[in-house]
Parts: structure tokens; C-alpha cells; sequence
């Protein structure tokens, strides 16, 4: 296993990324200003901790979640970054990564929460535009009742326990969060019931949060889930927990004990640290606890490592007797620029899957139906002192009677079929050959002999006949 030690900068680093990347500016200041267009300078976000902006006696302090400008004529708090800085999501890794959205004027049953759970894991497809739950925005209302349906023992955080769940900025609207990898829905009981009385109505705003493939609820673990665990099943097995929707105001994901810190990371002497510092951590300790931030442990897929942002303030905190320290988890993945972008597949990451699934749960293909569970799980009211609400006594809802499961009929194994076995296919058989037939050699024919030219036989000369010599 390797680990960081001295890497708080790039833990500090990615968990702003991550703010940026949810969106998730906590602004509670009436000073920040709303930036007009996208002026030259410098922008600045907040993570953890205070930023401060200087310039000539100006001194802006941002805390976490807080973003700043500054040009220039000015240092100011800005009410969130520009639009400019959302050029991942125009990229074709992003619309790769991306599922595709559909708008709530597409839904077409009488049954809109089911269909949107449905059409999510069935597809996927998720509902656009994603609202930014943290300003109080909501994707649709649904009735108290018919969100029962989902609300099971599983969770994916947990809030500060010294602290109403509603105090202060938590968004008054229910998430519901779904995971696509292990076909889930988990209906957050922490805040449900607190918010129906809060808004004295059972028309509840509704959140829903789209998880990546890879992605589950800290509950998928078990509850005694533990560091290595987490590690190893992001190492091994691209797996990651759902992050807690208000880190900042003391959610986590689970509590090791010092003993398991100092397993994985170097934790300093409580005599080595500073104790001006010291001093200040034990403050901070007894005043707020961990109501204002957990640990943050970052891990880190590329390296295979770990990092813990504050080991200083986990020793002061063991010094002070607290046996078991909240703690989130950030997962630093290669394509984290483009994850805030929406829901989706991580590159090299698929669904969650793999014959070593923890006793969480088992996993589900994607597209196998969703059961309800039922509605028994009623978190205890915000004052101890106040009755708990109970809900309307309802007739029991009794599961529709399923034919048994019979065994799928199994067609008789038949010999393969072989294709019939054909003669050889032997040459045609030619007649023999047979030389050609020559004609007779006739014997040349000659020419007829003739006989020999012989000259013509001339008639003898005679002599000429003189004639008679007369008498005179």
C-alpha cells in the first residue's frame, strides 16, 4: 500500500475540484457580489479552512465553499464562478461520459416518481436540468406518503449527531439518491420526517441525486465498515461512496478510531506539534467538535494512495478522549474534471460487479426491477422533548402474491446436429484415349509416262524432177 505523507496540498487541491464539482457553494454572506460577465483576473475557490485576498488595505476572508475575485482595481466574494469555467463539459470525453437527460414535460405515466427511479435504472436516463440542491433548488414535490415506499435502513452519510439536522443552511428539500451500479434507491430518513414538520405539509420538495455506475451508499459496506475496506475496493475494484451532501456542517461517512489512522498514516506526536497550534486545535475541539468539518481522507486512483488532510488536529482530538473520528472520503479519479459535468460512466469504470462484493448487499444488473421496501423506518424527532409525528395509520401494505419461481424448462439436449456424410467425389471417368485415325497412305501418284517426243518425220527430199530435154 502506498501513502502520502506529506500531501496536504494535493488532498487540498482535489477536494476543491470536488466543491467545484457539486456545485456546492455555501455562501452566507450578504457582502458577495454577483459578478457581471467574465472580466480578466484572478478567481479564487475555498475548500477548507479561510482564503484571504489582499490588496492595498482591503482584506476580503472567504471560508469553505466560498469563491473570490480579484483584478486590478478590486478584491471582492463572488456568489459563484463564472460560466466560463465549465469548458470540460463542452468536450467529447464529457458527452461520452454523460447519460443521456430527459426534462420533466417528457414524463409520461400517472406514476412520476416511479418512472423516474425506472427510467434511470432501465436506460439510463436521468432528469435534466440537475437542480443545485445546496441554493434550494428541487427537481419536483412529492406526497410524504407515496416517498415511503423507498425509505429502507440503508444510508449514505451521516450527520453530526450534536446538531439538529436542520440547523443551519441545510437546503429544505428531500434528496432522494439513486444508484444506477446496484439498482438502489435510498430515501434520506435522516431528513425526512424533520422536514415534514418543519414545512407543516406532506408535499415535500424533492432532490434526486443521479450517482455514477461505479458509485454506492457507505451502507453497501456494512456497518462496521473500515479504511482498508474503502481503500481497497477503489483500488481494486473502482468502487467509491456517495458523498455526503453538506461535509462542511459535519456529515461523514464513518468513524475509525485513532488506532486505524495510525495504521495508514503518519499521525505526529501530540510533543511534536506546535503548541500554539496545539492550543488552537483543543479550542476549536471543545467549542465545535467536528460539527464544522470532518477529517478528509482523499484517495487517489492513478497513485494507488492515500492522503489525510489533518493528522495534527486527529492527534489533539485523541488527546482529548474522543475515541472515534468522523470522517468523508474524497475520490480523486482521472476524468474528476469532467465528472461534475453529470452522472455517468468514469472511463475505465463500469458498473459495480465482481464475485467479491462486500455483505453490504448483492449486486443487481442494471435493469432489474426495483422493490420497495416497506415504509417502517421513522428517524426520531429534531426536539427530544417534543412527541414524535406519527404518520397516518395506513392498512398494511401487503406485497402482491407472486406465482412461485419455478425452475426455467430446459429444452431436452439434443446431439448436434452433423451434416450427412457425403461419397467422395471421385473424377469422371474419361474413355480411354484413343489415337486418331490416320487415312491410308496412298501411294503417290505419278505423273503418266508419255512417250518420248519424236520429231516429226519429214518426207524425204526428192530431188526435183527436171523436165525432159527437148529435141530441137
Amino acid at each position: 500500500m502506498k501513502l502520502i505523507r506529506k500531501a496536504i496540498l494535493p488532498a487540498m487541491i482535489a477536494q476543491s475540484l470536488l466543491m467545484l464539482a457539486a456545485n456546492t457553494w455555501a455562501q452566507e454572506r450578504e457582502d458577495c457580489e454577483e459578478l457581471q460577465g467574465t472580466p480578466p483576473g484572478l478567481y479564487t475557490t475555498t475548500d477548507e479552512g479561510r482564503t484571504f485576498l489582499l490588496k492595498d488595505d482591503k482584506i476580503v476572508e472567504m471560508k469553505a465553499g466560498e469563491a473570490g475575485f480579484a483584478d486590478e482595481g478590486t478584491v471582492k466574494c463572488i456568489k459563484r464562478p463564472p460560466k466560463f469555467m465549465d469548458w470540460p463539459c463542452s468536450t467529447q470525453a464529457a458527452q461520452s461520459r454523460m447519460f443521456n437527460t430527459y426534462t420533466v414535460t417528457e414524463l409520461e405515466t400517472k406514476n412520476p416518481l416511479k418512472e423516474i427511479v425506472q427510467r434511470y435504472f432501465d436506460i439510463p436516463e436521468v432528469l435534466a436540468p440537475i437542480p443545485n440542491w445546496i441554493d434550494g433548488e428541487y427537481s419536483a414535490i412529492f406526497n410524504y406518503n407515496d416517498l415511503l415506499q423507498f425509505s429502507t435502513p440503508e444510508y449514505w452519510y451521516h450527520p453530526d449527531p450534536d446538531q439538529p439536522i436542520l440547523y443551519g443552511k441545510r437546503p429544505r428539500s428531500l434528496q432522494v439518491s439513486l444508484y444506477v451500479g446496484i439498482n438502489q434507491v435510498v430515501l434520506d430518513n435522516n431528513m425526512i420526517d424533520a422536514l415534514r414538520a418543519d414545512l407543516g405539509t406532506d408535499e415535500i420538495p424533492v432532490t434526486f441525486v443521479f450517482n455514477d455506475s461505479n458509485t454506492v451508499p457507505i451502507s453497501y459496506f456494512g456497518a462496521n465498515v473500515s479504511l482498508e475496506e474503502i481503500f481497497k475496493a477503489f483500488n481494486e475494484r473502482g468502487i467509491k461512496v456517495a458523498d455526503p451532501p453538506m461535509w462542511w456542517q459535519g456529515d461523514y461517512h464513518l468513524k475509525p478510531t485513532i488506532e486505524e489512522y495510525e495504521k495508514f498514516f503518519e499521525i505526529p506526536a501530540l510533543e511534536d506539534i506546535d503548541p500554539d497550534k496545539r492550543a488552537a486545535l483543543e479550542e476549536d475541539l471543545k467549542a465545535h467538535g467536528f460539527s464544522r468539518k470532518p477529517i478528509i481522507v482523499s484517495l487517489f486512483a492513478e497513485s494507488e494512495s492515500m492522503a489525510v488532510d489533518q493528522p495534527e488536529r486527529l492527534r489533539v482530538a485523541a488527546s482529548l478522549g474522543i475515541t472515534r473520528i468522523p470522517t468523508t472520503f474524497n475520490f480523486i479519479e482521472p476524468d474528476l474534471l469532467v465528472a461534475r459535468c453529470g452522472p455517468g460512466t468514469p472511463a475505465g469504470s463500469g458498473a459495480v460487479s465482481g464475485a467479491t462484493t462486500p455483505i453490504g448487499g448483492p449486486t443487481l444488473p442494471p435493469g432489474a426491477p426495483v422493490v420497495p421496501p416497506p415504509p417502517e423506518v421513522i428517524p426520531p424527532p429534531i426536539d427530544p422533548e417534543e412527541p414524535p409525528i406519527e404518520p397516518p395509520i395506513e392498512p398494511p401494505i401487503e406485497p402482491p402474491i407472486e406465482p412461485p419461481i419455478e425452475p426455467p424448462i430446459e429444452p431436452p439436449i439434443e446431439p448436434p446436429i452433423e451434416p450427412p456424410i457425403e461419397p467422395p467425389i471421385e473424377p469422371p471417368i474419361e474413355p480411354p484415349i484413343e489415337p486418331p485415325i490416320e487415312p491410308p497412305i496412298e501411294p503417290p501418284i505419278e505423273p503418266p509416262i508419255e512417250p518420248p517426243i519424236e520429231p516429226p518425220i519429214e518426207p524425204p527430199i526428192e530431188p526435183p524432177i527436171e523436165p525432159p530435154a527437148s529435141e530441137s
